[in-house]
């Protein structure tokens, strides 16, 4: 009888104990994210939308701040792109991001379908055409595809990376 009594305090106390916690988070890969952004069809755009915005009437100032290295003002965000193009993000309408080359002419522009992560994103040329179609998983990372629905990039922090996992583009976001 002692030996059981030791045999299962030895097995109690000392053996250690693993356990594992379930999050419930999903782990993202170009697959799952593909069929999350294929799943609805793409909303099309206002031109009023975007009317405003084919040229940025702040294109000077923010590249002063971009310069400075100063991405977080009052009324919106800043991120700067290796290719000298930028972006601009506006508090007062968080659901759309705004791309300007570097003499602050639209390229392009984002619209999210939610403000939370994840969440569909799709980008438009200044037409308003669709160009790609993604989803944002958090902050920092982001899967993207053609219209068609072929693997384009992969978001991963400041870096962006084609199919065979080569940097193709980088930005500077601080925060």
């Amino acid at each position: 009888m002692k030996r059981f009594i030791l045999i299962f305090l030895s097995v109690v106390f000392i053996l250690p104990v693993n356990a594992q916690i379930i999050t419930g988070e999903v782990e993202y890969n170009a697959e799952i994210a593909r069929e999350e952004v294929f799943s609805k069809p793409v909303q099309k755009i206002s031109f009023n939308k975007i009317r405003n915005r084919f040229y940025d009437s702040d294109n000077i100032e923010n590249l002063n701040y971009i310069l400075k290295g100063i991405t977080e003002l009052k009324d919106r965000k800043l991120a700067k792109f290796s290719d000298g193009s930028y972006g601009v993000q506006y508090y007062d309408d968080p659901m759309y991001s705004w791309y300007y080359s570097y003499n602050g002419k639209l390229i392009s522009f984002i619209q999210k379908d939610s403000l939370s992560y994840p969440c569909k994103i799709t980008k438009f040329k200044p037409d308003g055409n669709v160009a790609n179609t993604g989803y944002r998983v958090s902050e920092r990372e982001s899967f993207i595809f053609s219209p068609e629905g072929k693997f384009l990039a992969h978001w991963l922090g400041n870096s962006c990376y084609d199919e065979n996992n080569n940097v193709i583009m980088t930005r500077n976001i601080m925060n």
